[in-house]
This record gives C-alpha cells, sequence and structure tokens, in this order.
C-alpha cells in the first residue's frame, strides 16, 4: 500500500507540475489513455485537469 500510495502522489505531482505548460484536456486525454479512471486521483487534480465525476455532467 504504501508503494501505491507513493506513485499515486508522484503522478499527482506530475500532473500538477505540468499543467501551467500544456491545456488541461491534453493532460486529460493523456491520464485517460493510459486508462486512469477519474476516482484514481484525487478530486482536485481530476477536477483540475477536466475529467467529470462518474454520472455528472
Amino acid at each position: 500500500m504504501e508503494e501505491f500510495l507513493r506513485r499515486l502522489t508522484r503522478l499527482e505531482a506530475g500532473i500538477l507540475d505540468v499543467l501551467p505548460r500544456a491545456r488541461a484536456e491534453h493532460v486529460r486525454r493523456i491520464v485517460e489513455d493510459v486508462g486512469r479512471p477519474y476516482k484514481s486521483l484525487s478530486e482536485d487534480v481530476a477536477e483540475a485537469i477536466g475529467m467529470r465525476r462518474p454520472g455528472h455532467s
């Protein structure tokens, strides 16, 4: 579990690091293309890249 949390933290830090230099929709597409669903990210990060919570439009 510790390894999973460390990797998740690194993923989110990387996403937040690249956002000022990339369009959020491009980052969202990359995250979705590699199979990371909304629930695999913190709500703040998912919303920052424009992912929508399942069941909400």
